[in-house]
């Protein structure tokens, strides 16, 4: 799957508030995919988490690692 940085924005960056900066946008292709492989997946990119469509649900999901596996399914 590819993944594609966004355009940067033209202009000056205006900061309010205290929270967090938003310092990268990417677009990512998702393919629906099946539990196994989207692991296959986040293991393959070396991330602690990623997101993907099921292939059974055809929702966005996402594995992620924390003391093992965990999925989240999105319901939209």
């Amino acid at each position: 799957t590819a993944s594609t940085d966004a355009p940067p924005k033209a202009g000056p960056l205006e900061v309010e508030g205290e929270g967090p900066l938003v310092v990268r946008e990417k677009t990512h292709d998702a393919e629906p995919m099946a539990l196994d492989q989207a692991l296959y997946e986040m293991e393959l990119v070396g991330h602690d988490f990623y997101l993907f469509v099921d292939a059974d649900s055809k929702q966005p999901s996402v594995v992620y690692r924390r003391k093992g596996y965990g999925v989240i399914h999105l319901n939209v």
